[in-house]
């Protein structure tokens, strides 16, 4: 737990000097979107493509299948539930349409690459990357839908994201019998390891710009941050313990896609609903709060995996 403890500080470092590099007016919004691009388009995946160096074993391989079955069945049912359960309640269309993709859609990317890249090394960070690629087929399909309010599934941009290419990419790598020169590695590691500091320094600029009594008072991001941190990842543990019955698999692979569904909730909700004009601004508390929540929670999590597993 000590290991922990010292992510948890260093998120908590990032987090506090995106905040003050916001309201010192060093980053705005401008630029937090560059940031943002820079990490979606390059950081990332090179950091995911490192975890492809992963030595290679059919556990491996089977831990892969385990988290992408999992996972599929999760974001497939999950979106079933909430979409038919919230059809009556009282509340604006957008608003019920931000609750689904906040509730199910976690931040696989941002927090959770180099969450598991630090708890599991790179078998844990090739296995977020399986879990990110279910993620992408699901978020770009019907959570588009969503936002856009048109019945049009966009299938084709999962094959335009780095993120998902690369997750694709690292998956062949693993699979072959070839490893990258030590030099290249290095790089790769090099670039990848900026990964934590710069999505937790966006985060934190992102927290500077919500205001702070109406995060505080927004009674739907409550229950949203709820069943995103407490509810989503205690139905994923207990797929896993089910699946274990029938499937064997190591306890790394179990923490892994347990804490994969732990996560906050994902800023590409914030990024697509300020496109589309969906409530963006319930959105961008939602993801806010649940940020806030996330620093209690995923230490129970965290927990619970090294306890149950």
């Amino acid at each position: 737990m000590v290991q922990v403890y010292l992510v948890f500080a260093k998120i908590l470092i990032f987090l506090a000097l995106g905040f003050v590099l916001n309201k010192t007016k060093v980053i705005d919004h401008v630029a937090e979107k560059a940031l943002s691009k820079v990490l979606l388009t390059a950081v990332l995946p090179f950091m995911i493509l490192n975890s492809s160096q992963h030595e290679y074993s059919l556990d491996a391989v089977n831990g892969m299948i385990i988290c992408a079955s999992i996972a599929i069945v999760y974001y497939a049912t999950s979106l079933i539930v909430l979409r038919l359960s919230l059809r009556k309640a009282k509340m604006p269309e957008d608003e019920r349409r931000i609750m689904v993709t906040c509730t199910v859609f976690a931040n696989t990317g941002f927090v959770g690459f180099p969450l598991m890249e630090s708890l599991f090394g790179k078998y844990g960070l090739l296995l977020a990357a399986v879990f990110n690629l279910c993620y992408n087929l699901f978020f770009y399909t019907y959570a588009i839908y969503l936002f856009s309010r048109k019945a049009k599934f966009r299938v084709f941009e999962i094959f335009k994201n780095p993120v998902s290419l690369s997750s694709v990419l690292a998956i062949v790598l693993f699979v072959l019998p070839w490893r990258m020169p030590a030099f290249l590695g290095e790089t790769f590691k090099l670039i990848g390891d900026m990964t934590v500091p710069m999505s937790m320094m966006i985060m934190g600029s992102m927290l500077a710009q919500v205001k702070l009594k109406k995060l505080l008072t927004d009674k739907k991001a409550y229950i949203v941050s709820a069943l995103r941190l407490i509810v989503m990842p205690a139905f994923i543990m207990g797929m896993v313990l089910l699946a274990s019955l029938f499937f064997p698999m190591s306890s790394e692979t179990k923490s892994v896609i347990v804490l994969m569904g732990a996560l906050p909730c994902g800023s590409m909700n914030v990024m697509y609903s300020e496109n589309h004009d969906v409530a963006p601004h319930f959105a961008a508390r939602t993801v806010s709060l649940s940020m806030v929540f996330m620093l209690v929670t995923l230490v129970f999590w965290v927990w619970a995996v090294k306890f149950v597993f």
